[in-house]
Protein backbone atom coordinates (compact mmCIF):
# COMPACT_ATOMS: atom_id res chain seq x y z
CA UNK A 1 0.00 0.00 0.00
CA UNK A 2 1.22 3.48 -0.88
CA UNK A 3 0.91 6.11 1.83
CA UNK A 4 0.68 9.82 1.07
CA UNK A 5 1.97 10.81 4.52
CA UNK A 6 4.33 9.21 6.97
CA UNK A 7 2.59 10.83 9.90
CA UNK A 8 -0.34 13.02 10.86
CA UNK A 9 0.55 15.17 13.88
CA UNK A 10 -2.56 16.29 15.73
CA UNK A 11 -3.53 17.99 18.97
CA UNK A 12 -2.43 21.18 20.67
CA UNK A 13 -1.07 24.21 18.82
CA UNK A 14 -0.75 27.87 19.76
CA UNK A 15 0.96 31.09 18.77
CA UNK A 16 3.81 32.05 21.08
CA UNK A 17 4.41 35.78 21.52
CA UNK A 18 7.72 36.40 23.23
CA UNK A 19 8.85 39.99 23.88
CA UNK A 20 12.60 40.37 24.25
CA UNK A 21 14.18 42.14 27.21
CA UNK A 22 17.15 44.23 26.13
CA UNK A 23 18.76 44.47 29.58
CA UNK A 24 18.89 42.24 32.59
CA UNK A 25 16.04 43.06 34.96
CA UNK A 26 16.96 43.80 38.54
CA UNK A 27 14.82 43.20 41.59
CA UNK A 28 12.14 40.65 42.28
CA UNK A 29 9.14 39.99 40.09
CA UNK A 30 6.81 42.19 42.14
CA UNK A 31 9.10 45.19 41.64
CA UNK A 32 9.40 44.59 37.90
CA UNK A 33 5.67 44.27 37.21
CA UNK A 34 4.27 47.12 39.24
CA UNK A 35 0.76 48.40 38.36
CA UNK A 36 0.92 51.53 36.22
CA UNK A 37 4.58 51.02 35.34
CA UNK A 38 5.86 51.21 31.75
CA UNK A 39 8.34 48.39 31.16
CA UNK A 40 10.38 48.84 28.00
CA UNK A 41 10.91 45.70 25.90
CA UNK A 42 12.49 44.85 22.57
CA UNK A 43 11.01 43.29 19.46
CA UNK A 44 8.56 40.42 19.93
CA UNK A 45 9.29 36.98 18.50
CA UNK A 46 6.30 35.21 16.97
CA UNK A 47 6.46 31.43 16.73
CA UNK A 48 4.24 28.41 16.84
CA UNK A 49 4.18 26.24 19.95
CA UNK A 50 2.55 23.07 21.23
CA UNK A 51 2.96 19.43 20.24
CA UNK A 52 1.72 19.87 16.67
CA UNK A 53 4.37 22.48 16.02
CA UNK A 54 7.28 21.14 18.07
CA UNK A 55 7.02 17.46 17.18
CA UNK A 56 5.62 17.98 13.69
CA UNK A 57 8.28 20.41 12.49
CA UNK A 58 11.04 18.20 13.91
CA UNK A 59 9.64 15.22 11.97
CA UNK A 60 9.52 17.33 8.82
CA UNK A 61 13.12 18.45 9.26
CA UNK A 62 14.06 14.78 9.61
CA UNK A 63 12.74 14.23 6.08
CA UNK A 64 9.34 12.68 6.79
CA UNK A 65 6.12 13.70 5.04
CA UNK A 66 3.88 15.35 7.64
CA UNK A 67 0.28 16.52 7.69
CA UNK A 68 -0.89 18.76 10.55
CA UNK A 69 -4.27 18.45 12.20
CA UNK A 70 -5.42 20.95 14.80
CA UNK A 71 -7.91 23.76 15.37
CA UNK A 72 -7.36 27.50 15.00
CA UNK A 73 -9.79 30.41 14.97
CA UNK A 74 -10.98 32.54 12.08
CA UNK A 75 -8.63 35.28 13.24
CA UNK A 76 -5.22 36.79 12.50
CA UNK A 77 -3.48 34.47 14.95
CA UNK A 78 -4.93 31.51 13.07
CA UNK A 79 -3.66 32.89 9.76
CA UNK A 80 -0.16 33.32 11.21
CA UNK A 81 -0.13 29.78 12.63
CA UNK A 82 -1.21 28.19 9.35
CA UNK A 83 1.23 30.29 7.32
CA UNK A 84 4.16 29.30 9.52
CA UNK A 85 3.22 25.60 9.61
CA UNK A 86 2.77 25.46 5.82
CA UNK A 87 6.56 25.74 5.48
CA UNK A 88 6.89 22.26 6.99
CA UNK A 89 4.07 20.16 5.61
CA UNK A 90 0.42 19.87 4.66
CA UNK A 91 -1.94 22.23 6.52
CA UNK A 92 -5.22 21.17 4.89
CA UNK A 93 -6.07 19.32 8.10
CA UNK A 94 -6.38 22.53 10.13
CA UNK A 95 -9.96 23.17 11.25
CA UNK A 96 -11.05 26.82 11.37
CA UNK A 97 -13.27 27.41 14.40
CA UNK A 98 -15.69 30.28 13.69
CA UNK A 99 -16.84 30.68 17.29
CA UNK A 100 -13.66 30.40 19.40
CA UNK A 101 -10.35 32.18 18.82
CA UNK A 102 -6.90 30.70 18.29
CA UNK A 103 -4.80 29.63 21.25
CA UNK A 104 -1.89 31.87 22.15
CA UNK A 105 0.74 32.33 24.84
CA UNK A 106 2.53 35.48 25.95
CA UNK A 107 5.89 34.30 27.25
CA UNK A 108 7.65 36.65 29.67
CA UNK A 109 11.20 35.32 29.70
CA UNK A 110 13.16 37.82 31.77
CA UNK A 111 16.89 37.22 32.17
CA UNK A 112 17.74 35.36 35.40
CA UNK A 113 14.04 34.87 36.23
CA UNK A 114 11.98 31.76 35.46
CA UNK A 115 9.48 32.22 32.63
CA UNK A 116 5.97 33.47 33.20
CA UNK A 117 3.50 32.18 30.59
CA UNK A 118 0.11 33.77 30.01
CA UNK A 119 -1.81 31.10 28.09
CA UNK A 120 -5.18 31.13 26.37
CA UNK A 121 -6.17 27.57 25.31
CA UNK A 122 -8.60 28.96 22.74
CA UNK A 123 -10.14 26.42 20.39
CA UNK A 124 -7.75 23.67 21.54
CA UNK A 125 -10.34 23.03 24.24
CA UNK A 126 -12.95 22.23 21.58
CA UNK A 127 -10.99 19.90 19.30
CA UNK A 128 -13.06 16.78 18.54
CA UNK A 129 -13.40 13.97 15.99
CA UNK A 130 -15.59 16.30 13.91
CA UNK A 131 -12.59 18.57 13.36
CA UNK A 132 -10.48 15.77 11.87
CA UNK A 133 -9.96 15.23 8.14
CA UNK A 134 -10.37 11.47 8.04
CA UNK A 135 -9.40 11.19 4.39
CA UNK A 136 -5.95 12.54 5.25
CA UNK A 137 -5.67 10.27 8.30
CA UNK A 138 -6.47 7.19 6.22
CA UNK A 139 -3.57 8.02 3.88
CA UNK A 140 -0.96 8.09 6.67
CA UNK A 141 1.10 5.40 8.38
CA UNK A 142 0.93 6.96 11.85
CA UNK A 143 -1.37 9.30 13.76
CA UNK A 144 0.38 11.14 16.61
CA UNK A 145 -1.65 13.19 19.09
CA UNK A 146 -0.04 15.49 21.64
CA UNK A 147 -1.07 17.25 24.86
CA UNK A 148 -4.54 15.87 25.71
CA UNK A 149 -4.15 16.98 29.38
CA UNK A 150 -4.41 20.61 28.24
CA UNK A 151 -7.22 20.09 25.69
CA UNK A 152 -10.50 19.99 27.58
CA UNK A 153 -12.48 18.06 24.98
CA UNK A 154 -9.90 15.28 25.14
CA UNK A 155 -9.53 14.93 28.92
CA UNK A 156 -13.16 15.55 29.95
CA UNK A 157 -15.68 12.74 30.51
CA UNK A 158 -12.93 10.21 31.28
CA UNK A 159 -11.44 10.59 27.80
CA UNK A 160 -14.49 9.38 25.85
CA UNK A 161 -13.77 11.71 22.90
CA UNK A 162 -10.05 10.89 22.93
CA UNK A 163 -10.80 7.16 22.89
CA UNK A 164 -13.31 7.62 20.07
CA UNK A 165 -10.74 9.41 17.90
CA UNK A 166 -8.03 6.81 18.44
CA UNK A 167 -10.43 3.90 17.98
CA UNK A 168 -11.44 5.23 14.57
CA UNK A 169 -7.81 5.88 13.58
CA UNK A 170 -6.86 2.27 14.33
CA UNK A 171 -9.94 1.00 12.47
CA UNK A 172 -8.46 2.67 9.37
CA UNK A 173 -5.30 0.57 9.75
CA UNK A 174 -3.22 3.52 11.01
CA UNK A 175 -0.89 3.20 14.01
CA UNK A 176 -1.36 5.56 16.96
CA UNK A 177 0.98 7.37 19.33
CA UNK A 178 0.23 9.77 22.17
CA UNK A 179 2.38 12.30 24.01
CA UNK A 180 1.18 13.98 27.19
CA UNK A 181 1.66 17.33 28.93
CA UNK A 182 1.91 18.46 32.54
CA UNK A 183 -1.33 20.24 33.49
CA UNK A 184 -1.66 22.78 36.28
CA UNK A 185 -2.02 20.49 39.34
CA UNK A 186 -4.86 22.63 40.71
CA UNK A 187 -6.75 23.00 37.46
CA UNK A 188 -9.70 20.90 36.34
CA UNK A 189 -7.34 18.68 34.34
CA UNK A 190 -4.99 18.29 37.27
CA UNK A 191 -7.78 17.09 39.54
CA UNK A 192 -9.78 14.65 37.39
CA UNK A 193 -9.70 10.87 37.81
CA UNK A 194 -6.97 9.96 35.35
CA UNK A 195 -7.18 6.26 36.16
CA UNK A 196 -10.52 6.08 34.35
CA UNK A 197 -9.09 8.12 31.46
CA UNK A 198 -6.24 5.65 31.02
CA UNK A 199 -8.65 2.69 31.12
CA UNK A 200 -10.69 4.20 28.30
CA UNK A 201 -7.88 5.54 26.12
CA UNK A 202 -4.88 3.20 26.36
CA UNK A 203 -6.43 0.19 24.60
CA UNK A 204 -6.32 2.35 21.44
CA UNK A 205 -2.71 3.55 21.85
CA UNK A 206 0.21 1.76 20.20
CA UNK A 207 3.05 4.02 21.39
CA UNK A 208 2.64 5.96 24.64
CA UNK A 209 5.32 8.57 25.41
CA UNK A 210 4.67 10.66 28.55
CA UNK A 211 7.33 11.95 30.91
CA UNK A 212 7.91 10.33 34.29
CA UNK A 213 6.80 13.53 36.05
CA UNK A 214 3.55 13.66 34.08
CA UNK A 215 2.76 10.08 34.99
CA UNK A 216 3.48 10.56 38.68
CA UNK A 217 1.26 13.64 38.86
CA UNK A 218 -1.58 11.86 37.06
CA UNK A 219 -1.32 8.52 38.88
CA UNK A 220 0.26 9.18 42.30
CA UNK A 221 -0.27 12.81 43.28
CA UNK A 222 1.02 12.41 46.85
CA UNK A 223 4.28 10.94 45.66
CA UNK A 224 4.58 13.62 42.99
CA UNK A 225 4.19 16.34 45.64
CA UNK A 226 6.79 14.69 47.84
CA UNK A 227 9.34 14.53 45.03
CA UNK A 228 8.59 18.09 43.93
CA UNK A 229 9.55 19.17 47.42
CA UNK A 230 13.11 17.87 46.98
CA UNK A 231 15.82 20.35 46.10
CA UNK A 232 17.18 19.59 42.65
CA UNK A 233 16.00 18.05 39.38
CA UNK A 234 12.77 16.07 39.78
CA UNK A 235 14.03 13.05 37.82
CA UNK A 236 17.01 12.62 40.12
CA UNK A 237 14.71 11.52 42.94
CA UNK A 238 12.52 9.01 41.09
CA UNK A 239 13.59 5.41 41.90
CA UNK A 240 14.20 3.24 38.85
CA UNK A 241 11.72 0.67 40.10
CA UNK A 242 9.01 3.33 39.76
CA UNK A 243 9.46 3.40 35.99
CA UNK A 244 8.81 -0.34 35.78
CA UNK A 245 5.78 -0.14 38.06
CA UNK A 246 4.21 2.63 35.99
CA UNK A 247 5.03 0.95 32.66
CA UNK A 248 3.64 -2.42 33.78
CA UNK A 249 0.38 -0.74 34.76
CA UNK A 250 0.12 1.14 31.45
CA UNK A 251 0.80 -2.01 29.43
CA UNK A 252 -1.79 -3.90 31.43
CA UNK A 253 -4.32 -1.18 30.64
CA UNK A 254 -3.85 -1.80 26.94
CA UNK A 255 -1.09 0.17 25.19
CA UNK A 256 1.63 -1.72 23.33
CA UNK A 257 4.85 0.24 23.92
CA UNK A 258 5.62 2.62 26.81
CA UNK A 259 8.40 5.19 26.74
CA UNK A 260 8.89 7.34 29.82
CA UNK A 261 10.95 10.47 29.18
CA UNK A 262 13.28 11.31 32.04
CA UNK A 263 14.94 14.61 31.12
CA UNK A 264 18.69 14.64 31.59
CA UNK A 265 18.67 10.97 32.61
CA UNK A 266 17.35 9.85 29.23
CA UNK A 267 14.48 7.56 28.37
CA UNK A 268 13.00 4.32 29.67
CA UNK A 269 11.20 1.82 27.42
CA UNK A 270 9.10 -1.24 28.14
CA UNK A 271 7.25 -3.21 25.47
CA UNK A 272 4.34 -5.64 25.55
CA UNK A 273 4.09 -9.33 24.81
CA UNK A 274 4.04 -10.70 21.25
CA UNK A 275 0.26 -10.60 20.85
CA UNK A 276 0.21 -6.87 21.67
CA UNK A 277 3.24 -5.95 19.56
CA UNK A 278 1.75 -7.78 16.58
CA UNK A 279 -1.12 -5.25 16.68
CA UNK A 280 1.19 -2.33 15.84
CA UNK A 281 0.72 -1.76 12.10
CA UNK A 282 4.15 -0.15 11.74
CA UNK A 283 6.02 -3.34 12.64
CA UNK A 284 6.96 -6.19 10.30
CA UNK A 285 7.22 -9.73 11.66
CA UNK A 286 10.94 -9.27 12.25
CA UNK A 287 10.21 -6.01 14.06
CA UNK A 288 7.64 -7.75 16.24
CA UNK A 289 10.16 -10.34 17.36
CA UNK A 290 12.73 -7.65 18.20
CA UNK A 291 10.24 -5.40 20.00
CA UNK A 292 8.51 -8.06 22.11
CA UNK A 293 8.94 -8.05 25.90
CA UNK A 294 11.89 -5.63 26.12
CA UNK A 295 12.95 -3.32 28.94
CA UNK A 296 15.60 -0.78 27.99
CA UNK A 297 17.17 2.42 29.22
CA UNK A 298 18.57 4.95 26.77
CA UNK A 299 21.09 7.30 28.35
CA UNK A 300 20.91 10.96 27.43
CA UNK A 301 23.85 12.70 25.76
CA UNK A 302 26.09 15.15 27.57
CA UNK A 303 25.46 18.81 26.74
CA UNK A 304 28.10 21.41 27.57
CA UNK A 305 25.98 24.54 27.09
CA UNK A 306 22.19 24.20 27.32
CA UNK A 307 20.45 27.09 25.56
CA UNK A 308 16.87 26.12 26.41
CA UNK A 309 14.98 22.97 27.38
CA UNK A 310 11.64 24.19 26.00
CA UNK A 311 10.19 21.51 23.73
CA UNK A 312 12.91 18.94 24.45
CA UNK A 313 10.33 16.26 25.23
CA UNK A 314 8.48 16.97 21.98
CA UNK A 315 11.74 16.73 20.05
CA UNK A 316 12.58 13.42 21.74
CA UNK A 317 9.16 12.11 20.72
CA UNK A 318 9.89 13.13 17.13
CA UNK A 319 13.19 11.26 17.22
CA UNK A 320 11.48 8.10 18.47
CA UNK A 321 8.74 8.27 15.85
CA UNK A 322 11.16 9.03 13.00
CA UNK A 323 13.30 6.03 13.93
CA UNK A 324 10.30 3.70 14.05
CA UNK A 325 8.92 5.01 10.77
CA UNK A 326 12.30 4.37 9.15
CA UNK A 327 12.41 0.80 10.51
CA UNK A 328 15.29 1.28 12.92
CA UNK A 329 15.99 -1.12 15.76
CA UNK A 330 14.71 -0.76 19.30
CA UNK A 331 18.12 0.43 20.45
CA UNK A 332 18.47 2.93 17.61
CA UNK A 333 15.00 4.26 18.39
CA UNK A 334 16.08 5.23 21.90
CA UNK A 335 19.30 6.74 20.56
CA UNK A 336 17.37 8.85 18.05
CA UNK A 337 14.96 10.03 20.70
CA UNK A 338 17.74 11.16 23.00
CA UNK A 339 19.69 12.71 20.12
CA UNK A 340 16.71 14.87 19.08
CA UNK A 341 16.36 15.94 22.70
CA UNK A 342 20.06 16.85 22.67
CA UNK A 343 19.68 18.90 19.48
CA UNK A 344 16.75 20.77 20.99
CA UNK A 345 18.86 21.85 23.97
CA UNK A 346 21.39 23.50 21.65
CA UNK A 347 19.00 26.28 20.53
CA UNK A 348 16.90 28.95 22.24
CA UNK A 349 13.71 27.99 20.42
CA UNK A 350 12.05 24.60 20.02
CA UNK A 351 13.05 23.59 16.47
CA UNK A 352 15.98 25.54 14.98
CA UNK A 353 18.51 23.17 16.57
CA UNK A 354 17.00 20.12 14.86
CA UNK A 355 18.98 18.81 11.90
CA UNK A 356 18.22 16.39 9.09
CA UNK A 357 18.13 12.61 9.37
CA UNK A 358 21.66 12.48 8.00
CA UNK A 359 22.80 15.17 10.46
CA UNK A 360 21.39 13.14 13.31
CA UNK A 361 23.05 9.90 12.26
CA UNK A 362 26.37 11.69 11.91
CA UNK A 363 25.98 13.43 15.27
CA UNK A 364 25.25 10.14 17.03
CA UNK A 365 28.72 8.88 16.15
CA UNK A 366 30.39 11.62 18.19
CA UNK A 367 28.09 12.17 21.16
CA UNK A 368 29.06 11.07 24.66
CA UNK A 369 26.47 9.22 26.71
CA UNK A 370 25.70 10.51 30.20
CA UNK A 371 26.51 8.18 33.11
CA UNK A 372 23.77 5.85 34.34
CA UNK A 373 24.96 5.21 37.88
CA UNK A 374 21.32 5.25 38.99
CA UNK A 375 20.74 1.82 37.37
CA UNK A 376 21.18 -1.24 39.60
CA UNK A 377 23.11 -4.43 38.86
CA UNK A 378 20.13 -6.02 37.09
CA UNK A 379 20.83 -3.77 34.13
CA UNK A 380 23.47 -4.72 31.55
CA UNK A 381 25.19 -2.61 28.92
CA UNK A 382 24.27 -3.61 25.36
CA UNK A 383 26.46 -3.38 22.26
CA UNK A 384 24.63 -0.18 21.30
CA UNK A 385 26.15 3.02 22.67
CA UNK A 386 24.29 4.37 25.68
CA UNK A 387 21.70 1.58 25.73
CA UNK A 388 21.17 -0.65 28.76
CA UNK A 389 18.80 -3.60 29.13
CA UNK A 390 17.18 -5.20 32.14
CA UNK A 391 16.64 -8.92 31.87
CA UNK A 392 14.05 -10.74 33.95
Amino acid sequence: MTFKYDVVVAGHICLDITPTFAIASKGDIAEIFQPGKLLKVGNAVLGTGGAVSNTGIALSKLGLTVSYMSSVGQDEFGEIIIEKMAEYGNVKGFFRNEEVGSSYSVILALPAIDRIILHNPGCNDYFTAENINWEIVSSARLFHLGYPPIMRSLYADDGVEMASILRKVRSLGVATSVDMALPDPNSEAGLINWEEWFKNVLPHVDLFMPSIEEMLLLTDRNRWQQLRGEKGDFVDFVPIVTYREIADNLLELGCRVVMLKAGRRGMYMKTGQSDKIAQVRLFTQNDCDAWTDRELWGASYLVEDIQSATGAGDSAAAGVLAAILRGKSVEETLQFGNCLGYQNLMALDTVSGIGTHEDTESLLKDLTSAPVDFLDDRWSRTSSKGIWERRS
